[in-house]
C-alpha cells in the first residue's frame, strides 16, 4: 500500500448491515465503545452515507435488524470505535499510514 498510493478504499465483512468509518479503536485505553473521530470525519461520514444509501439492502425501512444493534436510526453508518473497538484495524492504518480513506462495508448479517 506504500508503493501503490490509494486515496480511497473499502473493505468487505458480513454480520451486519452497517457502514463503519475510522477510527476504530477508541482513544481510552479500558473503554469497549467510544465515539473516536479523525480530523477528516466529515468526509469519512460522506463517504460512508453515499454508500449506505446507494445499498438497496440498508436503505430499506423493511429490512430487519440483523444481530442487537438498530444501524438504521443511525442512517447504517457508524463511526468504528463508537460500534466496537478494533485495535490496528485495517482503516486506521491505512489513514495513518498511507493517507488512503478506507471505510468497512458490512454486507449482510451472516
Amino acid at each position: 500500500m506504500q508503493r501503490v498510493p490509494f486515496v480511497l478504499s473499502a473493505n468487505l465483512h458480513g454480520g451486519e448491515l452497517v457502514v463503519t468509518y475510522p477510527f476504530d479503536m477508541t482513544r481510552t485505553y479500558w473503554k469497549a465503545q467510544e465515539f473516536t473521530p479523525t480530523p477528516d470525519d466529515g468526509v469519512f461520514r460522506w463517504l460512508a452515507t453515499v454508500y449506505a444509501t446507494a445499498n438497496l439492502a440498508m436503505a430499506s425501512g423493511d429490512r430487519r435488524r440483523c444481530h442487537y444493534d438498530d444501524f438504521a436510526r443511525l442512517g447504517n453508518i457508524i463511526n468504528g470505535a463508537d460500534w466496537h473497538t478494533v485495535p490496528g484495524s485495517m482503516n486506521d492504518f491505512s489513514y495513518l499510514h498511507t493517507n488512503c480513506f478506507e471505510i468497512t462495508v458490512e454486507l449482510s448479517c451472516d
